[in-house]
């Protein structure tokens, strides 16, 4: 019989079918059951239903290492495989289903299949029973879709680079208090602040927009506009930098665009060589912030600042919280995705590190994936496990969480979500086996980074060069709805440059190429997907900012051209 606090609760999740629950124990809270290789059957049975392969592997061992007959093995096997064939009759048929779920429980001691059977075959095989029924389930449940609730014009602006949709403005587009914010560049000489209506009276979707005029450097992608919200309703707006000067003003009045400061400094700190603005909104009555580098690509510091409305200034963090500016004898660069901040105010970061090229084709060397987060707005901060880091953090000390080796093609500066459980999701794409840029997701589960792989590309490319470079896939967004469904939203060759999102369901994530629904059936060029986030987190309605880009290979030879910028609203069912 089975004993003590872990035995009793193995035994109720396994009377109500909780695979999930079973799935988490650990050999350690096994090792004291009376009838531990029972217990370690059971754990491997409850990886199988919810696609953990390795870990009933792994399970399995321990119960041939606590004894385990093959007839004890083959009688809890053989109950999985009744009760996934259940699960997929439930698609279609109820009555089925109801009988299958009995011979899991009746089936009989003296059953020795395996003798006929490797394991390792009747693991595969019950594998690919799982990923039957997850695929037909998928399927019957009626594939996701996508609704488009309202297409807004804004008219014409510049289309030359891709510096109106480049993914890292942080932020490109978001909502606050009934309204939509976005700026673009119309022009050289005109940046085009845009608030949009979203209340639901007679005003709903009209728009207002204000110019302010300038002597803007649109050849370069990366002088792209951010722009937030601090808690007293007022706009601050970060444009036209790489490597330079910070450019930064203030509305004059709060929620209205209509009326901006000059050009202002922050503070005056580490604001000579800036690049990536990216503002971090108020969350849970957490300050504005904006993070951003000051020096180069390869020698780079990430600097946080905080705004004090009281005091209607910015103040400086004592040190840099990203830095390889020091490290000999090559120094490194941070380049942080998408920041996020959950509803009880911890920021989670992700970020990979650049050094020199790689080789004499200026290959560009990205490395790794690493993480930190931060309890208290960024003036401390610990790794996935909890471990406070010392400042700033360097690729010394800093958390690799998957690792990605020189030379592998990964792109830089893409994004990050949180699930329903205030876990980080990250989508990016590297080198397959093969050498094949792939998307890929990474998540944490609350114990271990997980991974899995979210294309099928068969043609490979270089991330070769400096500035902008032309590329046959965008960098990709993430949006992960109530259900912990991820969206992985992109533009690719292989949809003939249209933006689409591809969808993978919790908790496996595994990839299915039919999942992918067209979200702007016309091509967009070199641009990247442009979305509200606060928006999407408050309502699930997505907004893209939607718009055709040129971008020429290194930021060399532009087109002085023009194309309609758009608002796009979509819900997905």
């Amino acid at each position: 019989m089975l004993v003590n606090d872990y035995a009793l609760k193995l035994a109720i999740h396994w009377q109500a079918g909780d695979w999930v629950r079973i799935s988490e124990f650990q050999q350690a809270q096994l090792s004291d059951i009376d009838n531990k290789a029972e217990a370690a059957l059971m754990v491997s049975v409850a990886c199988l239903q919810v696609a953990e392969n390795k870990k009933a592997l792994q399970a399995l061992q321990w119960a041939k290492q606590w004894g385990a007959s093959k007839e004890l093995q083959a009688r809890y096997l053989i109950k999985g495989v009744y009760n996934t064939l259940a699960l997929a009759r439930l698609i279609d048929d109820t009555s089925t289903a109801e009988l299958l779920f009995c011979k899991a429980n009746e089936v009989s001691d003296n059953i020795n299949v395996l003798d006929e059977l490797s394991q390792q075959n009747y693991l595969q095989q019950q594998t690919h029973f799982f990923q039957l029924i997850q695929h037909l389930a998928s399927r019957n449940n009626k594939a996701k879709e996508v609704t488009r609730l309202k297409t807004l014009n804004l008219g014409y602006a510049w289309a030359g680079n891709t510096i109106n949709t480049v993914i890292f403005r942080h932020h490109a587009i978001f909502t606050a208090h009934n309204y939509q914010y976005t700026a673009f560049y119309v022009d050289t000489r005109t940046l085009r602040v845009v608030k949009r209506n979203l209340d639901n009276s007679s005003k709903s979707n009209e728009i207002e927009t204000f110019d302010i005029k300038g002597e803007y450097n649109l050849k370069d992608a990366h002088n792209s506009i951010s722009l937030a919200m601090d808690r007293q309703g007022y706009l601050h707006l970060s444009y036209d930098h790489h490597g330079s000067t910070l450019h930064y003003r203030r509305s004059i009045k709060s929620y209205q665009i209509d009326g901006w400061s000059e050009e202002l400094s922050m503070t005056g700190e580490n604001e000579k060589k800036v690049t990536y603005p990216t503002f971090i909104m108020p969350q849970n009555n957490t300050p504005l912030l904006i993070l951003y580098r000051d020096g180069n690509w390869k020698r780079g510091s990430a600097y946080l600042k905080y705004y004090d409305e009281s005091l209607q200034g910015w103040f400086d963090y004592f040190t840099p919280i990203l830095s390889g500016a020091d490290q000999q004898p090559w120094t490194s660069n941070a380049y942080w995705n998408n920041p996020v901040m959950d509803q009880y105010g911890c920021l989670h970061l992700s970020y990979t590190w650049r050094t020199d090229y790689f080789s004499d084709e200026q290959l560009i060397n990205n490395i790794n994936i690493d993480y930190a987060k931060s309890f208290n707005q960024g003036f401390n901060w610990l790794t996935s496990k909890n471990q406070p880091y010392n400042l700033p953090i360097t690729q010394v000390n800093s958390e690799t969480v998957w690792p990605i080796s020189p030379g592998s093609n990964h792109i830089n500066q893409t994004s990050m979500a949180l699930d329903s459980k205030g876990y980080p999701h990250i989508v990016f794409y590297a080198n397959d086996m093969n050498d094949v840029p792939q998307y890929q997701h990474i998540w944490f589960n609350g114990t271990s980074w997980q991974h899995s792989w979210v294309s099928e590309r068969t043609e490979g490319f270089k991330l070769v060069g400096g500035g902008t470079l032309q590329i046959p896939i965008s960098r990709p967004e993430i949006i992960i709805d109530r259900d912990d469904t991820v969206y992985i939203i992109y533009r690719a060759e292989d949809t003939e440059q249209k933006l689409v999102a591809n969808y993978i369901t919790a908790p496996s994530y595994e990839f299915y190429s039919e999942n992918t629904l067209i979200l702007w059936d016309e091509p967009v060029g070199q641009a990247e997907p442009i979305i509200d986030r606060i928006r999407w987190q408050k309502e699930q309605v997505l907004t893209m900012l939607v718009q055709y880009n040129e971008q020429p290979n290194g930021d060399t030879d532009h087109k002085d051209i023009e194309k309609d910028i758009l608002l796009i609203d979509l819900k997905f069912n």
